[in-house]
């Protein structure tokens, strides 16, 4: 019997050197593995930073563009808003003009329009006495009738009337005079 138990004791013996082989070769095979895995997520863990990072830049990007379009708009705004200020300021001026230098400056206005066909001239309430010489004078014809207007004149040529108030003129010119306003100003 002593020979049965050496042999089951050498197959027990061989058995445990089989499994101590099997759990080193299995072992190596989970290390193995693992360190795979942990290779390969690591590789798709640096791809998604990369993404999240670029799509972070584009979304950090779009902001600052649409903050830069914002500020634009509104500098924008506010150019337009002074130049407005600037023209109105600028109407105001001439309509406030002492008597002296306003009909100066209607006169060369009128100086510029054709006198020979007998124009009827009109103008606001509190222009007519100011203006009535310097109408004479360019032989033109200064209406009975007035205009609510708040600066310049009407020229009346039978039916057709031409505008020439202050407010007409820079309605007119007023992208020229914004331009003019802006090179100064900007």
């Amino acid at each position: 019997m002593n020979d049965v138990k050496i042999i089951i004791d050498k197959i027990l013996e061989e058995a445990e050197k089989e499994t101590q082989n099997i759990l080193v070769e299995g072992k190596k095979e989970a290390d193995a593995i693992i360190k795979e895995a942990e290779g390969k997520a690591y590789k798709e863990k640096e791809v998604f930073r990369k993404r999240a990072e670029e799509e972070a830049r584009k979304v950090h990007a779009k902001e600052v563009s649409g903050a830069e379009m914002e500020a634009k708009k509104a500098i924008l705004a506010e150019k337009q808003n002074i130049l407005a200020e600037v023209i109105a300021e600028a109407k105001k001026r001439l309509e406030n003009l002492p008597d002296a230098e306003y009909v100066k400056v209607v006169g060369s206005m009128l100086d510029k329009l054709d006198a020979s066909k007998g124009k009827e001239i009109l103008v606001s309430a509190k222009d007519k006495d100011r203006l009535k010489d310097i109408i004479e004078e360019k032989g033109l014809i200064l209406s009975a009738e007035t205009r609510e207007i708040d600066g310049g004149f009407i020229v009346r040529n039978g039916d057709i009337e031409y505008n020439y108030s202050f407010e007409a003129i820079i309605m007119v010119d007023k992208e020229e005079i914004q331009l003019i306003a802006a090179k100064i100003l900007f």
